[in-house]
């Protein structure tokens, strides 16, 4: 045994600051303390340290003179309790500050800050789209030392400055209403001492019965010329072939027997899309992404403002995920994966831990110190035009969550794996903290890459707190070979216009054989999950909420739903009121196969039959080479219930269905299933594949998507 005075380890006893009085001596128990309801003896310390079981715990009416806590005083919307101790409570949105003229900047109401915007950019900043289209444009702007600008809607000033597009009730959503004979700079937006304009291409209508192809890149809206576009009939045989202007259009013929429609091009995936032939739509707007392969690039770095109190610290950076659709991001994040061998404080404990290269983890009285990490991006819009259309750069955010665990969580034996250390480490989540730089730019180089210097910073100031803790009602979870999914993860997100989703915080439940999540500790019934979330911050205030639910099985099928209807985050520790979930989740997509060869010529896609698919879900499969080059093919579960036969790709194209070896090895190959309803909520009427394929939808799949599901099967 062992003891040691206060003046040794000061963290442990702060100095009381000159407002808040000093809190009462030695304790043993809570009863040690003047008032168990107000105190706690912590045991570690054994001091009385401030406590509370209700929100009123924290005010001075409670606390009375003695004992009161300024910082609770002083701050407009006071503390919360959030595991029995006072916590300065954070604001969410605008609305939670209102009523004292006020608006929200990371997580505190503060005035109104003076227009002070010297540049800004629209996105999107290029658009090419049919007459009649409707395009909503979202502005970024930035102060004179090139910091984010928040800027509230109202103080935006959006203007046509040609009669080919019209405003749309006023706002920033306009109506192409002219074509144009290229894209010129049309819709304009002021704020503060800046002015920014995007382009826009405005396509007549296509002559009556003839089929018309705009191909563009996803990311940044800019037209692919030279892209090869192919119509095949019902047996996959072409029938008709074009190649993309400057424009991105193409005219091929074939059309009125069409079973198909691809998309060709080395440099970006493949795409291919059933089709009706002459009673499906003739204006088909299909963008392409970018392949992922060939060039590298994000950024790296060592983390910062980790604290030096002994204990583990654990968490994950990388880069928002461009709008791709749900399912896409944890590979991205997760890959790749590096081994660290580290001793624990008994040098006979080796221990091996596979982190991901966004990973950070530190354990004290260990050589566990693995604080770099690496954060990979996609090529996207850019400040310079040439590097964007060659897809040598992009723009995301930054994020990172991470945070101080309990050294229990650390299993004994065996190897150390991130999601099960998360699983048991949920109830320590209030120490983790979201850091987040809103516009990290970076390049993209073949061969090793090109990765920008930044280091996450988890101190006070460059953070926030997941200061948000509530409860989600999970609907019943799906089934996979006749059991439920075992494990639901929950991520909280703000979605950026420009930049795709940024993860703000996370939850977990788990559940063997029902279909509700088990009972987590202190919550009242099964069916209920704990989640803890950052408020929007360091310039991305405003921007929506979004809540991912993905249930999963040791197979590896997955289900997810996604909610937008959150304005602004609860307070609700102890699920008094769950944030409700619509569901429900889509079955996987177990009975859908590809045939590469049977007796009538093969290269088949079949959706599954009998499978309890809503009308109007798009059935997505994506086939992966050796290299990672992939082909995505899309058709609808109920129009194109006999599926859809592929077409070989013209020569010199690679086939990207096999795997690229001289074995002649089949592509990997992942089944996905998307509902997706108008305006991206669950009562919002059915997106079919056709009306995907208008006008820019394949490229807001992030806003649309509302469940999915997903399935890696063998060919």
């Amino acid at each position: 045994m062992a003891a040691c005075s206060g003046d040794g380890f000061p963290w442990l006893f702060p100095e009381p600051d000159e407002e808040t009085p000093p809190m009462p001596g030695r304790c043993q128990v809570d009863e040690d303390c003047p008032d168990p309801r107000l105190f706690i003896c912590d045991t570690a310390s054994a001091r009385c340290q401030a406590a509370c079981r209700t929100r009123e715990d924290c005010t001075a009416a409670r606390r009375g003179p003695a004992y009161r806590l300024s910082a609770c005083d002083d701050n407009p919307l006071g503390c919360q309790c959030d595991g029995n101790q006072c916590v300065e409570a954070m604001c969410s949105a605008d609305e939670a500050c209102a009523a004292s003229g006020q608006v929200c900047r990371d997580g505190r109401c503060t005035s109104s800050p003076v227009a002070r915007t010297r540049t800004c950019r629209v996105t999107p900043d290029h658009v090419v789209g049919r007459v009649g289209s409707r395009v909503s444009f979202s502005l970024l702007a930035w102060d004179e030392t090139g910091e984010p600008v928040v800027v509230a809607p109202a103080e935006q000033r959006w203007t046509a400055l040609e009669a080919s597009v019209s405003a749309d009730a006023g706002g920033s959503t306009f109506v192409l209403s002219a074509p144009t004979s290229e894209a010129r700079e049309t819709v304009r937006v002021e704020v503060g001492g800046a002015a920014c304009t995007a382009r826009v291409w405005v396509l007549e209508a296509p002559e009556p019965g003839r089929l018309r192809v705009v191909v563009t890149d996803e990311q940044t809206g800019r037209p692919i010329p030279g892209a090869r576009v192919v119509v095949a009939d019902a047996t996959g045989a072409a029938t008709g072939e074009a190649l993309t202007d400057e424009g991105g259009v193409a005219l091929p013929s074939g059309g009125e027997k069409a079973g198909s429609v691809s998309v060709f091009h080395e440099d970006f995936d493949y795409l291919t899309v059933a089709h009706a032939g002459e009673t499906g739509p003739g204006d088909l707007s299909l963008p392409l992404r970018r392949n992922r392969t060939g060039r590298t690039g994000g950024f790296e770095g060592t983390v910062q403002g980790l604290s030096e109190r002994l204990t583990m610290h654990l968490g994950v950076v990388g880069l928002s995920s461009p709008d791709e659709g749900p399912g896409t991001a944890a590979s991205s994040l997760l890959a790749p994966e590096r081994q660290v061998d580290f001793l624990l404080a008994d040098p006979q404990q080796r221990r091996v831990a596979t982190l991901p290269a966004g990973a950070f983890a530190v354990l004290e009285s260990s050589t566990l110190r693995e604080q770099d990490v690496q954060a990979r991006g996609s090529a996207g819009v850019c400040d310079e035009e040439t590097r964007t259309l060659e897809g040598t750069c992009g723009v995301r955010t930054a994020w990172g969550l991470g945070g101080e665990l309990p050294v229990n969580a650390l299993q004994l034996g065996g190897g150390v794996d991130v999601g099960s250390l998360l699983a048991r480490a949920m109830p320590s989540l209030r120490t983790f903290k979201s850091w987040v730089v809103r516009d990290a730019r970076f390049t993209l180089e073949e061969g090793p890459g090109a990765f920008t210097r930044l280091a996450p910073d988890f101190s006070e100031g460059r953070s926030m707190a997941l200061g948000f803790p509530f409860v989600l009602r999970v609907p019943a979870l799906p089934v996979h070979q006749g059991r439920y999914m075992d494990s639901v993860w929950v991520l909280g997100s703000a979605w950026v216009p420009g930049r795709g989703d940024v993860p703000l915080g996370l939850g977990l439940g788990m559940s063997t054989t029902l279909a509700d999540p088990t009972p987590q500790p202190g919550l009242p019934s099964p069916g209920l999950v704990r989640v803890r979330m950052a408020p929007t911050h360091h310039g991305l205030e405003g921007s929506p909420y979004v809540l991912h639910l993905t249930a999963s099985s040791p197979e590896g099928a997955v289900s997810g739903l996604i909610q937008r209807t959150l304005k602004a985050l609860p307070f609700d520790p102890t699920g008094a009121a769950p944030v409700e979930l619509r569901g429900p989740f889509l079955p996987v997509p177990e009975g859908a196969r590809y045939s590469p060869v049977d007796d009538a010529g093969g290269r088949w896609l079949r959706p599954p039959t009998a499978s309890g698919l809503p009308p109007g879900t798009v059935l997505r499969a994506v086939f992966s080479n050796g290299a990672g080059r992939r082909w995505v093919v899309l058709l609808d579960t109920s129009r194109d219930s006999q599926g859809v036969r592929l077409p070989m790709p013209p020569a010199p194209l690679e086939d990207r269905t096999f795997l690229g070896n001289h074995l002649g090895s089949f592509a990997s190959l992942e089944l996905q299933t998307w509902s997706l309803r108008e305006g991206g909520l669950p009562d919002g009427g059915p997106l079919p594949l056709e009306a995907l394929t208008r006008d820019e939808n394949l490229s807001r799949l992030g806003e649309l998507v509302v469940a999915w599901s997903a399935l890696t099967v063998t060919p």
